[in-house]
């Protein structure tokens, strides 16, 4: 059996707090800031509509966004496991690439990310460039078609660990267990009330299925039925109720089969994804997405257009159609808000990435650093 990697002085995350015993069986990696803060935010909806933010934005120093909460776990299992190189997937823009290059250069991992298209737009743009800051060596293909060769050419080698895309694998979904039992935790101390509704990204399905597993209640705090709804933000085929739902009881069973039993027959909670807010590609704005990121930021949140911004959008469209009225609504913000500019001013711009990426760069290879 596996064991956790001792972190004594690092705060336990609340899934060990709820059940201790899993501290020695499931190794964990402490990388972020937790819990992160909920507050009330005034002034998006309606007055009949209470609005709450869970600000996993704030999740680390480094990097923030839900992809902290997954690698907190999927690197602690590639230490316990002994790999020295992390391979995984996503777009060219992919926030979770970017991640996986920050936390794993700093946990002592090289990072292999093979990428594959998506829309350009400046902000892609950035986290290529990022990407390169972070030290990831990427892999590009020119579809998804090129994808499984690709990856298992990286995969070749018993120093590699896959780390699936999004994390979102029954051990990256843990963070997301782990994340609501800190909810729980939250409105038990009364930093929140219960909410009714709690409205999320919904792309590779890892945080909705750990949220799932973990709202569910523990011997300490009761289950919270709220209906959680997952806004799709990538292709039906890959992301919905079905895959999530399993993706959650192969996540319980993960938890059962380490030693914890009281996941052998969780209930979770009501459930719906709303696919009206796709907007027919992978990473492609929609209008709605662009309004909803300009009137949160209005109201000072910072959201992007193609996970967050989806999200949001379909908030407010139940808002303002008076779907919520007398509601209490809970927003999940999965976006980072941590400031790129430092690492972006140490990379070493352009001229890094593989010239089928340098491409998307006026200049290309001969441009600076941006």
């Amino acid at each position: 059996m596996l064991r956790a990697v001792n972190h004594a002085d690092a705060p336990a995350p609340a899934l060990f707090r709820a059940f201790p015993a899993l501290a020695e069986h499931v190794p964990w990696l402490p990388l972020g800031r937790f819990p992160t803060p909920v507050t009330r935010l005034e002034g998006l909806v309606s007055p009949s509509v209470e609005l709450w933010v869970k600000h996993d934005d704030a999740s680390g120093n480094l990097y923030g966004g839900n992809k902290v909460r997954k690698l907190e776990f999927l690197l602690g299992e590639a230490h316990a496991r002994g790999a020295r190189r992390l391979v995984t997937l996503g777009a060219i823009g992919s926030h979770h690439v970017l991640a996986t290059a920050i936390y794993g250069r700093q946990a002592g991992f090289a990072v292999d990310a093979v990428v594959f298209p998506q829309p350009i737009t400046e902000h892609v743009r950035e986290q290529m460039l990022a990407d390169a800051a972070a030290g990831a060596r990427l892999h590009p293909v020119g579809g998804y078609l090129g994808v499984p060769w690709r990856v298992l050419e990286r995969r070749r080698g018993n120093d590699a660990i896959w780390i699936a895309s999004g994390g979102s694998s029954p051990i990256g979904s843990l963070g997301y267990v782990s994340a609501a039992i800190e909810l729980l935790e939250q409105i038990a101390r009364g930093d929140l009330p219960r909410p009714d509704v709690i409205y999320v990204a919904l792309g590779s399905c890892g945080t909705v299925a750990g949220l799932l597993v973990g709202l569910a209640g523990t011997p300490e705090l009761p289950r919270l039925d709220a209906r959680v709804v997952g806004v799709r933000v990538v292709d039906r085929l890959v992301s919905n109720e079905r895959v999530t739902r399993r993706l959650g009881a192969r996540t319980a069973a993960l938890l059962a089969a380490r030693g914890e039993h009281w996941f052998d027959h969780f209930r979770p909670p009501p459930f719906v994804v709303e696919h009206r807010c796709f907007g027919g590609a992978y990473g492609r704005a929609t209008p709605e997405s662009d309004a909803a990121v300009a009137r949160a930021a209005a109201v000072g949140m910072t959201l992007e257009p193609t996970y967050t911004g989806k999200a949001m959008a379909a908030l407010l469209a139940d808002a303002d159609a008076g779907a919520l009225d007398g509601r209490r609504v809970l927003f999940v913000n999965t976006y980072s808000s941590a400031d790129l500019a430092p690492l972006l001013a140490g990379g070493p711009g352009v001229a890094a990435l593989p010239r089928a990426l340098q491409r998307h760069f006026d200049g290309g290879a001969t441009a600076g650093k941006q």
